[in-house]
């Protein structure tokens, strides 16, 4: 009796332990391994799609459309659905979505979900979706929603506005505004059965999409499209290696045109080179040669010897001077020169000698105010900062060479806003090209004039302003005066560098930056042409490119005489 019950005892005790042990692993799979069992629950029977949000419009600064989005739909498929290869790639390539021989070989070929097309129309997607449902193979070729970038004035504004790849913004505007242009993508769960069909189920989450903010330009389409057309004709016309104008509104610093060529099509950016993707504008650093000179003449105004400075006479009659044991010519011989004439002969001699009695220190300063070596921060990405040498380095040789544009580095953007300086009366403003961005009808950003610092007293910008206007109506810059109205500028023919270190007899960059009208400005124009083959000098290239631009930008605003048009 005692043995039975011994045993009855121990059944007793394995069952007990049995029903610990499937309590335990019920725990386990029940609470402890809760959330892994349920993932692939929901990996069998539901899936995620994602929700795009739509990205942000590009207007210019009158609501015209320049970037904007076309509905459209994606087609993949997964083979390992497919119930018939041959049916599948019939219809598909009714629709001319591929060849069937391709289409045939990745679908026996491919085990996982394949791409046929990123990209059809709507309403090439529409009737294929149709198709597919009938034939009942939508569980299998998955039509989708896509949105395609248009860009309706391609390479016009190719650099500006950038283009977009699937991880949102590449370049331009694109890529320097995606946090506002790109918006927030959603999802949502749907029923999936064993056959691939899904479903949606009203009990399943849905993260809704945030569709992106709209950006607006400064730009002006109007004086985007003739500077490009025009600077595209100069270029082709002077054989020249490429170009770029930024044309600035005076009174407040926005970029009104900014032009490149060659440029690229954003539509097709990868049929170009990618060094056309850049802002040749804001990224290419360049010697700038006389235009530079700006610098030496407002530091000598700013001088403690200036009376004598502009008192004195230049004696450039040798046709050179010898500095460091080298020698400084000019092209023409100038005779004897006064503080003015200096500048609007444009006489690297007369700023060779305004080297000798003017500091280092005091020309590195005035760089500095004007913004020369540091980026102005335009709300557009890669843009350089340039090269300027500190006043230790400047030897009398350098400083001179400087002084004339040779051994610093500017881009064209710079060189402008220092200019735009002078038009504004001495005070450096912040040049811009967001005009605003807008969310849903509310504006979350507004550019606006930003004043950076005075680098000059208003009367030193005045007299830097006659003589600017002296060097088109009388100097270097004549081609680009305007009948009835008083253009400033000046101009730039700067030696390259050949590859030996010295600089070349026939390799030049010219540039010309110039504002109008002169006591109320209202337009700055600065132009860069990289070796031009059939003109030596900046006056016979980029000035004829700077009137005409300025004509054309004056018909537009102010319906400036169209007989002074007729025969550019």
């Amino acid at each position: 009796m005692n043995r039975l019950l011994y045993r009855i005892q121990i059944f007793r005790w394995i069952v007990n332990a049995v029903f610990i042990l499937l309590l335990m692993y019920l725990f386990w799979i029940q609470v402890v391994k809760h959330h892994y069992y349920n993932e692939q629950a929901l990996k069998q029977h539901c899936d995620s799609i994602p929700l795009y949000a739509e990205r942000g419009k590009i207007f210019d600064c009158k609501n015209r459309l320049l970037a904007y989005n076309e509905r459209g739909f994606s087609v993949r498929i997964f083979p390992q659905y497919v119930r018939s290869i041959d049916s599948v790639a019939e219809i598909l390539t009714c629709y001319k979505l591929s060849p069937k021989d391709k289409l045939l070989a990745e679908l026996k070929n491919q085990k996982h979900l394949f791409w046929v097309a990123r990209f059809v129309d709507y309403e090439v997607g529409t009737n294929l979706q149709k198709d597919l449902m009938k034939y009942k193979f939508d569980n299998s070729v998955v039509v989708r929603e896509a949105i395609k970038r248009i860009y309706p004035y391609g390479p016009v504004l190719g650099s500006i506005i950038g283009f977009t790849g699937i991880e949102g913004g590449l370049a331009g505007i694109e890529f320097s505004c995606d946090q506002y242009l790109k918006g927030k993508s959603g999802w949502e769960i749907l029923q999936k059965d064993a056959l691939g069909n899904k479903y949606r189920w009203p009990s399943y989450r849905i993260c809704k999409s945030i569709n992106g903010s709209d950006v607006v330009l400064t730009i002006d389409l109007d004086i985007q499209q003739i500077a490009y057309q025009l600077l595209k004709k100069y270029v082709d016309n002077l054989q020249a290696i490429k170009g770029s104008v930024i044309v600035l509104n005076c009174e407040d610093g926005a970029v009104l045109a900014l032009a490149d060529y060659p440029d690229f099509d954003p539509n097709s950016p990868y049929l170009f080179p990618q060094d056309y993707w850049k802002i040749t504008a804001i990224t290419d650093e360049f010697e700038p040669g006389s235009v530079y000179k700006l610098i030496i003449c407002a530091t000598a105004l700013q001088s403690e010897q200036m009376d004598l400075l502009l008192s004195q006479k230049y004696n450039t009659s040798s046709g050179y001077i010898t500095i460091g044991g080298k020698k400084i010519k000019d092209v023409h011989n100038n005779g004897i020169l006064n503080f003015e004439d200096i500048f609007i002969k444009s006489s690297n001699i007369g700023v060779s000698l305004l080297t000798l009695q003017i500091t280092p220190d005091e020309f590195y300063q005035m760089e500095k105010k004007f913004g020369f070596g540091t980026r102005l921060g335009i709300e557009l990405p890669g843009e350089a900062k340039g090269f300027i040498d500190r006043p230790e380095k400047l030897t009398p040789l350098r400083f001179a060479n400087n002084a004339f544009g040779q051994g610093i580095r500017t881009t064209l953007l710079q060189l402008a806003s220092a200019y735009l300086a002078i038009a504004n009366d001495g005070v450096l403003l912040k040049p811009y090209i967001v005009k605003s961005i807008v969310n849903n009808n509310k504006i979350i950003y507004y550019g606006k004039k930003e004043i950076i610092r005075r680098v000059l007293s208003e009367k030193q910008s005045k007299m830097i302003k006659t003589i600017l206007s002296k060097v088109v109506q009388e100097g270097t810059g004549r081609q680009a005066a305007i009948p009835g109205y008083e253009v400033c500028g000046k101009t730039g023919t700067a030696q390259k560098l050949e590859p030996n270190g010295k600089y070349s007899n026939s390799k030049s960059i010219m540039s010309f930056i110039g504002f109008f009208p002169k006591d109320d400005p209202k337009f700055l124009i600065a132009i860069m042409l990289d070796e031009p083959q059939k003109l030596r000098f900046a006056g016979e290239t980029v000035c004829p490119l700077f009137k005409e631009l300025a004509l054309k930008i004056l018909y537009l605003n102010t319906h400036y005489p169209t007989n002074l048009l007729t025969n550019l």
